[in-house]
């Protein structure tokens, strides 16, 4: 597991901690009274993103809550894991180029109650690997680096540079999922298996 040193209570899971959920959480979260209760997602690439106050599996890309009995999980392979906490809320979202475009980020911004928030990033393809066709680099043209007449999208650039201005504190991962063996890609190898990012209050 990876832990977060800008977020308390955030973690990224790697191919080593294997695919089971109920034993990614208890490995965190063992040295805790009592096992959190799990809210994940339904992904599918929208800008949908839900407040919960209870466990369960939310038809959304990002989910948020105030409570503290609550584990946020996202599930990704190659999409960006995207864990946000705030003094008083927690979100996790799964954003890939589509919830991007959708603005799934500042959406869900506008839903996240409280203040001195801050931003993680976890591993995703990175534009070392991320090759995108004419039609995606267009509508990222600030974000793409071009090699050999192909473009290579910087999915986490837009969030950055607004984290940036806004004075919102942001850390990124610098590990792509595409050429690092230890995490599972769908674009390298269309794999069913994927990582799990964790959070909690």
């Amino acid at each position: 597991m990876i832990e977060s040193s800008l977020i308390k209570n955030s973690y990224f899971s790697t191919k080593n901690d294997g695919t089971n959920l109920d034993n990614i959480v208890s490995s965190v979260s063992s040295s805790r009274n009592t096992l959190l209760n799990v809210a994940k997602m339904k992904q599918t690439h929208s800008n949908e993103v839900k407040v919960i106050h209870s466990d369960g599996e939310f038809f959304s890309d990002g989910i948020i809550t105030a409570e503290k009995n609550i584990t946020l999980v996202v599930q990704t392979a190659d999409c960006m894991p995207v864990l946000i906490k705030s003094d008083i809320s927690i979100a996790a979202l799964h954003i890939g180029w589509r919830g991007l475009q959708k603005n799934i980020f500042t959406l869900a911004l506008e839903k996240l109650k409280g203040k001195d928030i801050k931003v993680i990033i976890g591993p995703h393809a990175q534009s070392c690997c991320y090759e995108v066709q004419n039609d995606v680099a267009e509508l990222f043209r600030d974000n793409l680096i071009k090699k050999n007449n192909k473009f290579y999208l910087n999915l986490a650039n837009q969030i950055t540079n607004y984290c940036l201005l806004n004075k919102i504190n942001i850390q990124v991962s610098d590990i792509c999922t595409i050429c690092n063996d230890n995490f599972w890609s769908h674009r390298e190898n269309k794999t069913s298996e994927r990582q799990y990012s964790l959070i909690w209050i």
